[in-house]
């Protein structure tokens, strides 16, 4: 589900033929319009983005003189990137063609951050003008709040810290974004704040595909990993994700779609919408393909396989969807795949060098297998599914309640 951005420019208070009439009536209206062009003292707003692959620190200042499009969507971003809900700009160039100076400058502000532009929600536009200035009054709504986007900063910050992620590979940092965000999130438009918002995953644990791909922005831009905030549809309704950039090829990653629903636990990631490139995501994804840059490499389509997995050392341990959810493990650098065992497995976790799992060739019941294949016993004999290890305990639900044992 996706919430839009909305754009009405609404009031032309004086049409460019009145100009030429200057009736009795409009005269003193024009001659009493006071607008100039004023020294602005903001301060300048700090942002980061990452070109080719490098963070790049950057101030962006109000400009001295907003005349042209490109100063009056830096005067638009400013506002916006402070996430500014009403603000007036004093415009000094030429306006002829002035509501199409507006909506151009609008778009090219709207766009100059994905964070910021994924965010935008309705935009109310008005404005008075003479022959060469106007005043143009803007009504912004967000998705989020000044407040709200830095605490989403800090949460941020702190996840990555507390996890050591900067120091992961390129590669490791993706998966690491698309894993937490599956991980602690579970799909719902049933929250407090807006379920559009960064925001509200962090606060919450819930949003729709908006929120999982903004956040997922916020992560990847601070990792240093080139990203786009993506808008299309997929399965006929709005929707939003990401493209990233890794060793110079562009890939789609689409972590609402790697979120099993009804939630299974937080173990659960499947990587089917990760790495993906085009030809493969179009198959129930549409966008503008003009708006954003290819993605044709398919080096990681490896991936795609992966579901309900653990990962141990150099493996990957996981149920193989696409071969009756037998025990599989995938080598990390050679990209080998293996089955481990003849063994039909969902909600697959591990403590060391032991896997815990539903046994589906077993009647889903609890079970236990050391990472070789061998040593498989049984735990529990019920139906158990959302599987997952804290604090040297392993939780788990049946059809009686969610329980837990000691391992």
């Amino acid at each position: 589900m996706l919430k839009r951005l909305t754009i009405l420019v609404l009031l032309i208070v004086f049409a460019k033929p009145t100009y030429d009439l200057l009736s009795p009536y409009i005269q003193p209206l024009l001659e009493g319009l006071d607008v100039e062009t004023t020294d602005v003292s903001t301060l300048p707003v700090q942002t980061t983005s990452v070109i080719d692959g490098e963070t790049v620190q950057s101030e962006i200042n109000y400009p001295n003189a907003v005349q042209s499009v490109e100063t009056l969507a830096d005067a638009m971003y400013y506002h916006f990137s402070q996430f500014e809900t009403d603000f007036t700009i004093q415009y000094a160039g030429n306006t002829q063609n002035l509501s199409t100076i507006i909506e151009e400058a609008s778009m090219l502000a709207s766009k100059r951050d994905p964070f910021v532009e994924g965010h935008l929600s309705m935009r109310e536009i008005t404005y008075t003008y003479t022959k060469s200035s106007s005043k143009i009054d803007v009504k912004q709504q967000y998705l989020t709040t000044a407040e709200q986007v830095a605490s989403v900063d800090a949460t941020v910050d702190e996840i990555l810290a507390s996890n050591d992620a900067h120091s992961l590979s390129d590669f490791d940092k993706i998966k690491f974004v698309n894993d937490y965000i599956v991980q602690n999130t579970v799909y719902s438009t049933d929250t407090v704040h807006s379920p559009h918002s960064a925001y509200t995953v962090l606060k919450e644990g819930k949003a729709v595909c908006q929120g999982y791909a903004l956040l997922a922005q916020k992560m990847l831009t601070k990792l240093g990993i080139e990203s786009l905030y993506v808008v299309g549809e997929a399965g006929g309704i709005g929707h939003a994700w990401n493209l990233v950039k890794l060793n110079g090829n562009w890939y789609h990653m689409d972590s609402t779609w790697n979120d099993p629903t009804p939630d299974r636990g937080p173990n659960n990631v499947r990587y089917a919408y990760f790495l993906m490139r085009d030809q493969q995501l179009a198959k129930d994804h549409t966008w503008e393909r003009a708006n954003y840059p290819q993605a044709v490499d398919e080096q990681y389509a490896y991936m795609h396989i992966v579901a309900d997995s653990y990962e141990m050392g150099e493996y990957i341990y996981f149920s193989h969807e696409q071969d009756n959810n037998y025990l599989y493990r995938l080598h990390k650098d050679s990209k080998q795949i293996e089955k481990v065992a003849n063994v039909r497995v969902q909600f697959v976790t591990g403590d060391g060098e032991w896997l815990y799992f539903s046994n589906y060739s077993n009647g889903g019941y609890l079970s236990k297998m050391h990472v070789t294949g061998s040593d498989e016993s049984l735990l529990v004999r019920e139906k158990v599914k959302n599987l997952f290890i804290l604090d040297g305990f392993l939780y788990f639900s049946t059809d009686n309640g969610n329980q837990k044992i000691q391992i």
